[in-house]
């Protein structure tokens, strides 16, 4: 279970494997860098990052993430955190996830994305978590979310909210 605290996402920017069919095609390389579209794209939701209300930053600690952080945030000095429990699935996991396959990989990634997300929860918020598409079909899954795509796209903002119920926006202007 989630804490019900609202809180902000964005999914890395686009990488080479990602243009190459992602998770499709096996494992994400833990190291891979962000590629030309995808520093650009984290460039270009900044301003719209800037505009957010959050306090605090938690993020995979995978280099894609991490470049995604600097982009979005290039002045930050607030507080911010690696939280290991963030980090994407493999390949085989996502393909089962996806098919909404029950399996214990899948079970076992789902309560450790739940894990880190609460783990980020804990500190000041609202928080800004910066991961990956694994986790943010993860969150919507274990929300009960609807009318909002559990497989989102490089740098898209979402507002996760509380009130009854779990709900996610697109963030597309801040």
């Amino acid at each position: 279970m989630i804490q019900q605290k609202d809180f902000y996402f964005i999914r890395h920017g686009e990488t080479d494997h990602n243009v190459a069919g992602g998770m499709l095609v096996g494992d994400h390389p833990e190291h891979e860098p962000l590629n030309a579209r995808g520093q650009e794209q984290a460039q270009a939701a900044e301003p719209i990052i800037a505009k957010l209300p959050f306090t605090t930053i938690c993020s995979s600690p995978l280099l894609r993430v991490q470049q995604t952080k600097k982009l979005i945030c290039p002045t930050w000095d607030g507080a911010h955190h690696m939280i290991d429990e963030l980090g994407e699935c493999t390949g085989a996991i996502w393909l089962k996830m996806a098919k909404g396959e029950s399996h214990p990989d899948v079970t076992q990634f789902m309560e450790r994305v739940c894990a880190g997300v609460n783990q980020a929860l804990e500190h000041p918020g609202p928080v800004l978590i910066v991961a990956h598409g694994g986790i943010h079909f993860t969150l919507c899954h274990k929300m009960g979310i609807s009318g909002h795509s559990w497989k989102i796209g490089n740098c898209q903002p979402v507002h996760f909210t509380y009130n009854k119920g779990w709900s996610a926006t697109k963030i597309t202007e801040g």
